[in-house]
């Protein structure tokens, strides 16, 4: 039975969606590499080492960048991805079949087990063999295959844009590359950005067209405003009942509502993946002397004199901060790991992603 036909709405198998999204890359990296598509303006280095500005964008070649999503990878990475898959584990679906096995009674082209029949169950599904042989009823048991929504949460908070390079880049990349995984996989993907309130949400969708907006969607993400974990998340319930995986991609500095809002998603039966975005500079600042301390988001400044044991009680306190998260995670079955963004991206997505249970 093919995909076509499983999921009518999806229209294109992996491999021809895989191959669409390559073909599309490819064609920007062209663009790119011939001055037409840029985000911002780039440096070159001329013959005699000194820098130079390529010429701005005119206006016709500005409406083909902006009519272009931002592609994160070239062809080469995508075809990695095709490695990894997001794995349900605890989530209950009705609707549309995908590529996640769940133990239920049905037909299936795979057999699971056997269960004890109970008053109610569909006679349909005992075993008459085995009744026959030990005078017992037992249900069979197989596996179905469901599709599973997958929902981006990205921090777009200020703090994000801090860091070198900033947190907010290496979140899109992380936020895209599970997002290009979950809809290789047949999956729904959807999201939003949050700081105070969540903001432009992207609606559930599948297929080539739902990578290009997602693209879309993170490629214009920017970084304002305090962050408000909780409200942000108790405003994404409202607009996403229905329980699935939950990517979380922030720096969590939050310290007042990261607790809330992650209990939150979990009491309301959502699958969880935290992933904690920091920068080197915060876990092992390089200051010494008079310092002015500003929160980026608050506004809010001190001055002080650091020094070794002013240093040694932050890394303590921050420690304490992450060791609270991890706890907090571990208790509710939440998957969690914490990088920097001095860990190269490749490295991170395809080998320490596996670490946890929700990537396979």
């Amino acid at each position: 039975m093919s995909f076509e036909f499983r999921v009518p709405s999806f229209g294109l198998k992996p491999a021809r969606i895989a191959g669409a999204v390559s073909k599309f890359v490819r064609r920007a990296n062209l663009e790119i590499r011939h001055g037409v598509y840029s985000r911002r303006s780039h440096r070159a280095r001329d013959d005699n080492n000194s820098e130079r500005i390529l010429r701005p964008l005119g206006a016709s070649e500005l409406e083909t960048r902006n009519s272009r999503p931002e592609t994160f990878f070239d062809t080469e990475f995508l075809k990695k991805l095709e490695r990894l898959r997001l794995i349900a584990k605890r989530l209950s679906w009705a609707g549309a079949k995908g590529e996640h096995p769940v133990s239920r009674k049905g037909f299936s082209l795979e057999f699971a087990d056997y269960r004890r029949y109970q008053k109610g169950d569909d006679l349909r599904y005992v075993d008459w063999n085995v009744y026959r042989r030990l005078e017992r009823l037992l249900l069979k048991v197989f596996t179905a295959e469901e599709e599973m929504n997958v929902y981006l949460l990205v921090d777009s908070s200020r703090s994000m844009g801090e860091g070198s390079p900033p947190k907010i880049d290496y979140a899109k990349r992380v936020a895209a590359a599970l997002g290009y995984v979950g809809l290789k996989n047949l999956d729904r993907v959807g999201g939003a950005s949050f700081a105070t309130a969540l903001r432009a949400p992207l609606t559930l969708g599948r297929g080539r067209k739902q990578i290009l907006n997602l693209f879309d969607f993170l490629g214009k993400l920017t970084c304002s405003g305090e962050t408000d974990l909780r409200a942000a998340i108790h405003s994404f319930t409202k607009l996403f009942p229905h329980p699935g995986l939950v990517v979380i991609v922030s720096d969590l500095f939050e310290p007042a509502g990261w607790r809330a809002g992650l209990e939150e998603l979990a009491t309301k039966r959502y699958q969880l993946l935290v992933i904690h975005v920091v920068d080197e500079q915060e876990i092992s600042p390089k200051l010494a002397g008079d310092i002015l301390l500003s929160d980026v988001e608050s506004g809010r400044q001190r001055r002080f004199f650091l020094e070794g044991d002013l240093l040694r009680r932050y890394r303590e306190e921050l420690a304490s901060y992450f060791s609270a998260i991890e706890a907090v995670c571990a208790s509710r079955g939440i998957d969690y790991l914490r990088t920097a963004t001095a860990v190269p991206f490749d490295e991170f997505v395809l080998k320490t992603l596996r670490q946890i249970g929700s990537v396979s």
